[in-house]
Parts: C-alpha cells; sequence; structure tokens
C-alpha cells in the first residue's frame, strides 16, 4: 500500500477551480474527480507550526502543547511514540519526507520519518521557505526511482503559495482580473490607510488593483502548484502504482487578502486562513467524484492514513479517519474548534451555519473579546451579530467549555494562558513594524 500526501502552503481551497474558482487548477481537479472532495474541512491549529504538530501528533494544540510558532514550539507535549510516523514505522511502513519543515524550526517533525529529505539545501535555497516545488518533484522521483518495498507514506511539503509571493512568470496570467469583492470598499480603505503589520502602509496595497496584483500572484503559484501535482501524479501513473494507491491532498492554512484585517498574512481565525481543501483518492477508484459535506479537520490525516495500512490509531489521537466519515462509520460531528496563536490569539467554534470567535489576545488588531457571525448569510465574516442573537452566542460557549471538559478533563486551557500573557509569536515583530510605520508618517 502507498499513500501520497501533498501538502500544499497556505493553500484556499476558494482559489481551487474544483471549488468554485474561476481560474483553472487542471491537476488538482483531476484528482478531485478520481476521488473525494470535502467541503468543509478546517484546520484544528493554525499557523504552520501547531497545524503541522495537530496533523502529526494527532492532538489538538491545547493538548500536544503546540500553539504557537517561536520556543514555545520546540517540542510537543505528547508521548513520542504516538507520532503518526513512528506509528507508522514500528508496523513496517517506510515512511519519508520531501519537506525542509523541521528547519522552522520544529525537531518534532523528524520523529518515527524513515527518510527526511531536505530540497532547500539540494537546490542551495538560502532560506529553507524560499525554493521553487519543482525541487520538491525532483528529490521525490529520485526516491521512489530507487524505491522497491511495498507499503510507503510519503509526504510532499510544497512551500509555493506562501508568502512572499515569487511566482515563476510564465504562470502569472495578466489576462484576467482576480475577484477582490471578499472585501469592501470601506474595509479596503481602512486597510491602506493602516500603519499596523501587514496592512496597506506595510504591504504596499494602496488601490483594489494593487490588491488585485496581490491576488495574480497568489493565483500564479496555485497555477504552478498545481502543475508540480500533475507531475507527481503522472510519474505514480507511469510506475503503475496510481490506481491502487490513496492520496491525500490539504494544507496547513489559508491565507488572508484583506479579511481579518490583514494583507498576505494568516494571523487569525478568519474562514480565509482556518479552511483548508481536503482531497482523498481512495484504491480502486472508490467514492469517485463525491463530494462529503461532513466537517472534518486537517487532524483527520493521521487515523486515515493509519487506516490504510491497517494501522490501529493510538487511543489519545483526536481525529477520525476520513474514512469513517465517508462511509458513516463515524457520525459527523456536531461542531468544530479551531485554534491560532500567531499575532493574535483566537479560538473558533463552528456549528451549523455559525460561527463563534472568542479572541484572548487582538495584539494590535481591533477584534472584541467574543465575536458571532452567521455564516450562511455572511460568509465572509464582516458582520458581528452576537447582540442580535444572545442565545446563539451563549450556546456556542456552552459548546466551547464542553469542548475543554472533552479535551482536556479539568486542566488548565494553554490558549487562554497564552492569550493572558499575549505570548503569542509574531507580536513582538508586529509591534515594532507598526512602530516603524507610525514614526515614518510623523516625520
Amino acid at each position: 500500500m502507498k499513500v501520497i500526501y501533498f501538502d500544499i502552503d497556505t493553500l484556499r481551497p476558494d482559489h481551487l477551480s474544483c471549488c468554485g474558482y474561476g481560474r483553472p487548477t487542471p491537476h488538482i481537479d483531476a484528482l478531485a474527480a478520481d476521488g473525494v472532495r470535502f467541503s468543509r474541512a478546517y484546520a484544528s491549529n493554525t499557523p504552520c507550526m501547531p497545524a503541522r504538530a495537530a496533523l502529526f501528533t494527532g492532538c489538538f494544540g491545547v493538548v500536544n502543547g503546540v500553539e504557537t510558532h517561536g520556543t514555545a514550539a520546540l517540542s510537543v507535549a505528547t508521548p513520542p511514540e504516538t507520532a503518526l510516523p513512528r506509528v507508522l514505522s514500528w508496523e513496517g511502513v517506510h515512511t519519508a519526507a520531501v519537506s525542509s519543515f523541521g528547519r522552522h524550526p520544529a525537531p518534532w517533525f523528524y520523529n518515527g520519518f524513515s527518510h527526511v529529505i531536505d530540497p532547500s539545501y539540494r537546490c542551495r535555497a538560502e532560506n529553507f521557505q524560499r525554493f521553487p516545488g519543482a525541487a520538491v518533484n525532483e528529490a521525490a522521483m529520485d526516491f521512489l526511482d530507487g524505491f522497491c518495498g511495498e507499503d510507503l507514506f510519503l509526504h510532499l511539503h510544497y512551500w509555493d503559495p506562501h508568502g512572499p509571493l515569487s511566482p515563476p512568470p510564465e504562470w502569472i496570467d495578466r489576462g484576467y482580473e482576480p475577484d477582490t469583492s471578499a472585501v469592501t470598499d470601506e474595509q479596503l480603505t481602512r486597510l491602506a490607510a493602516s500603519p499596523l503589520y501587514r496592512g496597506g502602509r506595510h504591504t504596499g496595497v494602496r488601490s483594489r488593483r494593487e490588491l488585485a496584483e496581490l491576488l495574480r500572484l497568489y493565483d500564479a503559484e496555485i497555477r504552478y502548484t498545481d502543475h508540480l501535482v500533475g507531475q507527481m501524479c503522472a510519474y505514480l501513473k507511469k510506475r503503475g502504482w496510481y490506481d491502487d494507491c490513496a492520496v491525500i491532498l490539504s494544507a496547513d492554512h489559508g491565507e488572508q487578502y484583506g479579511e481579518g484585517q490583514m494583507i498576505l498574512e494568516h494571523g487569525t481565525v478568519h474562514d480565509s486562513c482556518i479552511h483548508i481543501p481536503m482531497l482523498l483518492k481512495l484504491p480502486g477508484g472508490a467514492h469517485r467524484g463525491e463530494v462529503c459535506a461532513h466537517p472534518v479537520y486537517g487532524l483527520d490525516i493521521a487515523p486515515a492514513a493509519a487506516r490504510f495500512f491497517g494501522v490501529a490509531a493510538p487511543e489519545m489521537w483526536h481525529g477520525t479517519a476520513l474514512q469513517d466519515t465517508l462511509d458513516g462509520t463515524a457520525a459527523p460531528r456536531e461542531y468544530l474548534v479551531c485554534e491560532h496563536g500567531l499575532y493574535t490569539c483566537q479560538r473558533a467554534v463552528l456549528q451549523d451555519g455559525w460561527k463563534m470567535v472568542h479572541t484572548f489576545s487582538p495584539g494590535l488588531w481591533d477584534f472584541a473579546e467574543y465575536a458571532l457571525y452567521h455564516t450562511e448569510e455572511d460568509p465572509r465574516e464582516t458582520a458581528d451579530v452576537k447582540a442580535r442573537y444572545p442565545e446563539v452566542l451563549a450556546r456556542m460557549q456552552a459548546l466551547e467549555a464542553e469542548w475543554l471538559e472533552r479535551t482536556l478533563h479539568g486542566a488548565p486551557d494553554p490558549l487562554a494562558r497564552l492569550g493572558a500573557e499575549n505570548a503569542q509569536h509574531g507580536l513582538r515583530v508586529a509591534r515594532e513594524v507598526t512602530r516603524r510605520l507610525r514614526a515614518d508618517k510623523e516625520q
């Protein structure tokens, strides 16, 4: 059995044509047509380090201890023997990663992988995040050319859609105008004038045209990565593996392009940040072309991967195998809880078209302690309606308390502590950049 996991950094599902976007991503679309698209997939924890810690430990950040970046994320609190790569390796599965993510630095990322290939070294990149995804494919194919085993879990990590954006020029399409309507004129005016970190002054966005140009570059990065996915799928077909293997495609988080008071950043629990793509191609073409609307987490990938190899998931894992959600073996989740710990410190509860945001630390930004969005009517999360629906807010607060009790069993809430101390990573940098921007204006 072979499981191939395409991990595309900073990929918003609403920029894929299989999810309704107007620009083509034909190879990802083809993968979706060969499998299942989960339309309501969310990262339990964001951004990069909390998301991958949740996936590879199988546990929420409040349990694995990674709620933010920096020194607070250098180790995980969960037992090392329960990490997905080690669980698989101990059962005889070859586990390989083509990724530079361990240099984030995230030393726990290496736990259990029998092979780790860092493509950033192979192409002499000056920064572990700044190298073309073609280097990932080259390294992966070199490895697979020499692979003679049966069972393989292969993690392929592409950084390309992550900012700063520098797509290969041939993938930039000047012939279309990106849709910027998710940001209202009022929001854009405030953003353009904002001296805050990742505001208009910091990112150089002073107009809708400049916001559109950023989105044009983002779409080019996605089209380039789509091309790379197509290359790898073609390779799997050439080797005769594609039909009988499982393929998963997802992301750690999305990106904000004006939503949530930020541009070219992932800094809140707005859907533009926490809503992720999730595609699953099953062996033999089962469930081909289906769309599953049941809510799932990124950390559901861990039990799904274990299931393909007939390996039992550790009891402490919080995920549900995607296969069980798809087949109805597991009851659909009644609600989701998503957490964020970069620049701001927030927790979201999502249920039945409603979303409550609990802000423990707004950082530099203007976020109330609680906000309530009716996402069915307001998918862009522009109107806080908690004053109109106090009973819904109370229900969502009760769900948050229920989740904490079930997950922590009475232990203190680590996210609340992080927010109370304003200890989320990036806030110091955000303050310094904002201070400089304000000082420049005053001169």
